[in-house]
């Protein structure tokens, strides 16, 4: 019996949240990574707690690493994401940003 990851690997269907989720957690900055961000942000309308765990972590790990290299609040935005994303992230890594 084959599992639906097996399935979707056969007839070559990509999984768009495990597109997603490798994009964000990509080191690269790229048009592709923007496109990423703007989709999670469009997400708000359910609330964070609903979004799937690794779709967070991915969202986590990219404004961590924005955070690390420097970017204030405003870069942040400017790079994709939407307030309200931002905000759940930024409380999720007990940080804040200017």
């Amino acid at each position: 019996m084959k599992t639906q990851e097996q399935e979707s690997a056969a007839t070559g269907t990509i999984d768009p949240m495990a597109e997603l989720c490798a994009t964000l957690f990509s080191t690269e900055e790229s048009a592709k990574k923007k496109i990423a961000r703007q989709t999670v942000g469009t997400m708000t309308q359910r609330p964070w707690p609903q979004l799937p765990s690794r779709l967070r972590s991915a969202i986590r790990s990219d404004v961590g690493r924005l955070l690390d290299a420097g970017k204030g609040r405003t870069e942040i935005l400017e790079a994709g994401y939407s307030s309200e994303v931002l905000n759940q992230a930024l409380r999720d890594l007990g940080r804040s940003v200017s």
